[in-house]
């Protein structure tokens, strides 16, 4: 192939570059005393989610996400001023309701992540007055670039001041090109480098590189070929043929990073991965994910480690841990592996540098635990030692028929011995009485604690003084037997949440400790009906309870059409071992 030829494309490469069909329409108007602004995409686009940023002069804050598989995300702190809505097709857009007083300057940013454009935003100062689109690119989606005004020159003057200076910039790429071109005719020679060549340099040989004999040398062109096909990441072909193999060493490009491994490179998270770690979260836990939620406060919550793992910049892994029991258990959570890398022992991978990492910066740490949803098997479960097993009830409903659900609980307690019986629950909100009931000596033995410990919402934790500092962060409420000083039964719950799950859900998880029959339908009842007004959709309700609870709880919550059973019995698993 020709210079000139190679010329001509870079020219007209540079022609075409900066044209797109795509692009970001955006328009806000006054909804009563708040601000309603829509963001439209126009273009042949894929979107991956679309980010909604409030910028009050050099501060920006994310408000709300809206992802068209996990649904609608909406940050703590604007969630009683923020509505949000978003649609998928038949064009990516998403509406924003905020309450903002209308005299303060607010830049509004709304950020479609899109293929293969990347992110597309466009802002409006919702202290302007009304903003809107044309109606017909709100009928049909087309954008319409704004005619910018050309001032003196008018549209002529403009036209010909940019003829000249693309002529003259093409001019310098021509003249360049050229020179490049007869430089290196004279300049290049074909020079041979030989290498040791270790047992793992081939060893992800491409299963269809050409066959051929080796040079005399020892050298064959074909596998570096094939190497070079492979692996495009230039800098670990280069470690791979320096003739010694290299161990994970520390790394010192980022001050996030740190070590690699068996072709990763590990990093402590951060906020801006949120979307790369959400893009590798699919079908988790059947839609179950908590993550989604809690991402955002695991960044900043004491104690907490969370280490993701990148193969050639691509986000694959993450896993994190939680150091608890005064330092010396870290419990192990969130576990992910991107969909086209699971079944390839990758979590074993990161599971291993966790364990490292964390023993390294804490050496305190002697236990790790870890709670899963599923018997893996005795082989697994020969590695760990299994303290508790606790019985799960899982319920489905929807709003609409979620308050008549429980009132139709209430009404089976009218009916039964259970209303009658001495037993009574009362909640506990004194922080100093919580502290005393759970640092009681004999709770673990009255309650039957599993593995004598308290699993909120996944998380077990012993009955200790600095564990209480965690509990109280997580905004629980509490139902205790007020039938005597030495309580037989005890009670939790976590606020609902949002999940993935169906397109967008709630989730609820109560705890329920003790083997009493009547207090636990009591407790179930009084958890749900504290909710009832919160519940808005669908909701997915899940009861972690003392294995022997379970049919009674099945049978009281059978009967009414809009909640049901969503799973057959299932079991949560609590495990430990040695880090």
């Amino acid at each position: 192939m020709s210079s000139n030829f190679l010329c001509a494309l870079l020219i007209l490469a540079f022609l075409e570059s900066g044209k797109s069909n795509s692009g970001v329409s955006i328009s806000h108007s006054r909804d009563g005393d708040g601000q309603a602004i829509t963001c439209v995409l126009s273009g042949d686009e894929n979107m991956t989610q679309i980010n909604w940023e409030m910028l009050r002069g050099p501060n920006r804050t994310k408000v709300g996400t809206y992802h068209p598989h996990f649904g609608i995300y909406i940050m703590k702190e604007y969630e009683t001023k923020v509505k949000m809505e978003g649609k998928k097709s038949p064009y990516p857009s998403s509406s924003l309701l905020i309450k903002v007083a209308s005299n303060e300057s607010v830049l509004i940013c709304c950020a479609f992540i899109t293929f293969p454009s990347g992110k597309l935003e466009q802002c409006t100062d919702i202290s302007k007055k009304d903003v809107s689109v044309n109606k017909s690119i709100m009928k049909d989606f087309t954008y319409v670039e704004p005619e910018p005004r050309l001032g003196l020159f008018g549209n002529l003057g403009a036209m010909i001041i940019g003829t000249i200076l693309s002529l003259f910039i093409l001019t310098i790429l021509f003249y360049l090109c050229r020179k490049n071109s007869c430089r290196r005719k004279k300049s290049f020679k074909i020079r041979t480098y030989l290498t040791d060549s270790p047992a793992e340099t081939f060893a992800e040989e491409s299963d269809d590189a050409p066959a051929s004999q080796s040079s005399a040398n020892g050298f064959d062109p074909s596998k570096l070929y094939a190497k070079i096909k492979k692996d495009l990441f230039y800098g670990r072909l280069w470690k791979s043929y320096q003739g010694q193999p290299k161990p994970w060493t520390q790394v010192t490009m980022a001050s996030h990073c740190v070590g690699e491994s068996d072709g990763l490179t590990f990093c402590l998270a951060r906020p801006e991965d949120y979307d790369d770690v959400m893009a590798i979260s699919q079908d988790i836990y059947g839609g179950n994910d908590y993550l989604p939620h809690r991402y955002h406060s695991w960044m900043t919550e004491p104690g907490r480690v969370v280490i993701i793992a990148r193969r050639d910049r691509k986000l694959v892994a993450l896993e994190s841990g939680l150091l608890v029991d005064g330092g010396e258990t870290v419990i192990v959570e969130g576990l992910r592996v991107c969909p086209n890398e699971r079944g390839c022992g990758l979590a074993g991978v990161i599971q291993r540098f966790v364990d490292g990492y964390i023993k390294r910066v804490y050496p305190n740490v002697k236990i790790k635990r870890l709670t899963r949803g599923d018997d893996p098997g005795p082989e697994k479960l020969s590695k760990f030692t299994l303290l508790a097993r606790r019985a799960v009830l899982s319920l489905l409903g929807d709003s609409e028929g979620f308050d008549g659900f429980v009132s139709g609980l209430k009404e089976k307690l009218v009916g039964s011995d259970e209303s009658n019986s001495s037993s009574r629950l009362v909640p506990v909100k004194d922080l100093e009485a919580l502290k005393t009931l759970l640092l009681d000596s004999d709770l673990s033995s009255r309650l039957q604690l599993p593995g004598g410990a308290i699993i909120q919402d996944w998380q077990p934790l012993k009955l200790m003084e600095s564990n209480l500092h965690i509990l109280a962060r997580r905004n629980l409420t509490w139902f205790v037997d007020g039938s005597s000083e030495k309580p037989l039964f005890m009670s939790l719950h976590t606020p609902p949440y949002p999940i993935p799950f169906n397109g967008g859900s709630l989730r609820f998880n109560i705890d329920l400790y003790g083997t009493d029959t009547s207090l636990a339908k009591k407790a179930l009842t009084a958890h749900l009906n504290i909710v009832k007004s919160e519940i808005q959709g669908l909701v997915l309700v899940h009861i972690y309870m003392h294995q022997t609870l379970w049919e009674d709880l099945k049978q009281f919550c059978e009967g009414h059409e809009t909640v049901k059973q969503f799973r057959d019995y299932w079991e949560q698993l609590f495990l430990e071992r040695e880090p």
